[in-house]
């Protein structure tokens, strides 16, 4: 019974802050915010570029550390 009580106070508190939100947004008078929602089809796409510069730069910068310790 506890955790419910918990689940209400934190879900009225959420509404609570968003209804808040929402009547500083009317206040501002201005248009809302528009957020970019990135394309999901380009989420999980693999730059082979991308990946292989990354791969060098390693490949650098353990060399770099093995001369270092090689004195």
């Amino acid at each position: 019974m506890n955790m419910d009580k918990k689940k209400k106070a934190a879900i009225a508190a959420v509404m609570q802050y968003l209804e808040t939100e929402r009547r500083q947004m009317a206040a501002m008078g201005g248009p809302a915010r528009v957020v970019a929602i990135p394309d999901a089809a380009r989420i999980g796409v693999a730059r082979p570029y991308g990946l292989a510069g990354r791969s060098t730069q390693m490949q650098i910068r353990t060399i770099m550390h093995y001369r270092g310790l090689r004195g």
